[in-house]
């Protein structure tokens, strides 16, 4: 039996596209609420900034009552918005904003992980920041630059200006900065990769 492949997203609608040399289709809307949710998700994750308590469910509810629209979103919680969710108290709210708040200085590398860039996994994230002292710096780097960093092939290096150079993800690069989100790597993350 043939299986037809999916034409639009079936969370917003939007028509799928397949990336030149890629077999995945893709939702290209980057509002698409099954894609901010995910891209929260992974944000928050262990290997990224380790929000410790916001986890799919608590994500979940954030996105679909309006009070984020991406991951930045989150460094401006309160504890009266965390509190009226389903299921979480007074005291759990507070831990919430606790690890939200700590979150704000973990290493360079964990933030570019967080950020989603295609192509860019743990090992490439921490080859950046070992490359580079800041994320601004990381931003600022043309391709050839970028693919001077062990593990940034042609590719990668591309996937990374193209993430930068969209207007979307250069909001929320700036939301991260006026929340106080650390763009600077640690002394330790220094050329410590490849």
């Amino acid at each position: 039996r043939k299986v037809e492949p999916p034409r639009v997203c079936p969370v917003c609608g939007s028509r799928v596209v397949r990336d030149e040399g890629e077999v995945a289709l893709r939702c290209p809307n980057v509002r698409c609420p099954a894609q901010t949710k995910e891209r929260i998700i992974h944000f928050a994750s262990r290997d990224a900034m380790d929000i410790e308590g916001l986890g799919d469910r608590t994500v979940g509810m954030l996105v679909d009552r309006g009070l984020v629209a991406d991951y930045a979103d989150i460094y401006g919680l309160n504890l009266r918005q965390l509190a009226g969710l389903e299921r979480m108290g007074e005291k759990s709210a507070s831990n919430l904003l606790a690890a939200i708040a700590s979150s704000k200085n973990r290493p360079l590398a964990r933030l570019i992980f967080g950020l989603g860039i295609r192509q860019v996994g743990s090992s490439a994230a921490e080859a950046l920041a070992a490359r580079f002292e800041t994320l601004d710096d990381v931003i600022a780097a043309d391709e050839e630059t970028l693919m001077t960093v062990p593990e940034i092939g042609p590719s990668t290096a591309a996937a990374i200006r193209t993430f930068f150079a969209t207007p979307e993800n250069a909001e929320v690069i700036e939301k991260l900065r006026k929340h106080g989100v650390s763009f600077r790597r640690l002394p330790q993350e220094a050329g410590t990769a490849g």
